[in-house]
């Protein structure tokens, strides 16, 4: 077993190991701040041990700026280097040798994932072998487990089986079970939006953490800010257009609804939950980048809708009538390519955005009215209708003739007096003519 040792060296929640699930299943957490990871089977996926000591590193400082970390063959050693040796990585089956020029008292750091009942008994024997004019632990390692069983017992033992790497201490797989949530007390209340967010930003970057070793997605950010001089309370609810890890999304949602509330009752206290839903497994090519049109859309989407702005798709729709035709949606079209199209001609180049390269081809307008504009007789003469033939004709079945359905139409290309081409059609029941739509 390689086991990889977090001294996080701050107290911190026992859900705290489920972010570094992205190391290994087998995860375990140990008062007060050390999270123990067996690596053994998992370490190729991250590009060995080193690749592994520098992610666990990363996703510490989310919780602690200074923590450290060691890889070693037991738990034991790997908690003794990363206090004593940070960032070290012992040789395998050789974990002895990491202890070479280490003083006696690493040896209280010699726990694991069962830490020593008390500490005194460490205390009297680091002292003891310093009455034997022994000070580092290549001294101890020298001593043969009788000597050490009669002096002390099975304290004694425990000791050795531990400086040999002897003493079996197995990392289960964890199991979460812990609530996305996170509290926070201010000593000194804030009423600025930019210093409040710093403060929520700490538990932001714990709560993503854990959301990235559980391999979820956020779907709603919840922040309940509890006024100081009153039980006034602030609702903060952020939820972009489909779920996601993109905590910068989140942050600056957040941010901007901080801003809209007027924190003149500063803020003492307050709550975080976070909603998760399984991720989106979605395959791709190995040289597709990450950030691609969709994310960068969605991120658009989502400030959009928290400004109770109306944006996304037109998605065509089976409908006989242009105005029904098409649906506005948000979600990212699954047959919708997103490469633009390029037009050669002599010497010249066209480009077409993705988003308009079609409407170049399309029998009906881009500009389509939601309902049809009755023209008056006078307008109607100003127009220079293209044809006399209809380019289009809808019509229902004789049973469903109404005069106010406008489901008899006949549609005609029309020039206005200022040259503008108009998509406009003639009721057939009673002749009046409508205009539906204007082309680019």
């Amino acid at each position: 077993m390689r086991t990889l040792c977090i001294n996080l060296k701050t107290p911190q929640e026992s859900s705290s190991a489920e972010a570094f699930l992205v190391l290994s299943p087998r995860a375990q957490y140990r008062f007060p701040h050390y999270i123990f990871v067996d690596i053994g089977s998992t370490q190729h996926l991250m590009g060995g041990e080193m690749g592994c000591l520098e992610k666990a590193l990363e996703i510490a400082s989310k919780f602690a700026p200074d923590a450290s970390a060691a890889i070693a063959d037991t738990p034991a050693g790997a908690q003794m280097l990363a206090k004593w040796r940070p960032s070290h990585i012992s040789l395998r089956g050789k974990e002895q040798e990491s202890f070479k020029g280490l003083g006696l008292d690493a040896l209280k750091d010699l726990e694991g994932l069962s830490p020593w009942a008390q500490k005194k008994p460490v205390e009297h024997m680091i002292a003891f072998f310093h009455t034997l004019g022994v000070y580092g632990l290549e001294g101890v390692l020298n001593f043969r487990l009788n000597s050490l069983r009669e002096r002390w017992g099975d304290f004694g033992v425990l000791l050795w089986n531990r400086l040999h790497s002897q003493d079996s201490q197995v990392i289960s797989p964890l199991v979460p079970r812990d609530p996305l949530v996170g509290y926070g007390y201010l000593d000194d209340p804030l009423g600025s939006a930019p210093l409040l967010m710093n403060r929520l930003k700490v538990h932001l970057d714990i709560l993503f953490a854990r959301l990235q070793g559980l391999a979820r997605h956020a779907q709603r950010l919840d922040v309940v800010l509890h006024c100081e001089y009153s039980d006034k309370r602030y609702n903060l609810s952020i939820e972009p257009v489909s779920p996601t890890r993109d905590q910068e999304l989140f942050e600056d949602l957040l941010f901007k609804k901080l801003e809209q509330q007027v924190l003149e009752n500063p803020i003492r206290e307050f709550e975080i939950t976070l909603f998760d839903v399984p991720e989106k497994i979605q395959q791709l090519d190995f040289f597709e980048p990450r950030d691609n049109t969709e994310d960068r859309w969605r991120r658009l989407i989502s400030f959009a809708k928290q400004s109770q702005c109306e944006m996304g798709f037109l998605q065509m729709e089976a409908s006989h009538f242009p105005e029904q035709s098409f649906r506005l949606v948000t979600d990212w079209p699954e047959d919708f390519k997103p490469q633009d199209l390029v037009e050669r001609q002599d010497e010249a180049l066209q480009i077409k955005s993705v988003y308009a390269k079609a409407l170049a081809s399309s029998p009906r307008p881009s500009l389509l009215l939601e309902k049809p504009q009755a023209l008056s007789a006078g307008e109607v003469q100003k127009l220079r209708f293209v044809s006399s033939l209809p380019s289009e004709r809808i019509e229902s079945a004789w049973w469903q003739i109404s005069v106010q359905d406008l489901k008899n139409r006949d549609y005609y290309f029309a020039l206005s007096h200022q040259g503008q081409l108009l998509w406009v059609f003639k009721d057939r029941i009673n002749s009046q003519v409508y205009l539906h739509g204007y082309f680019d």
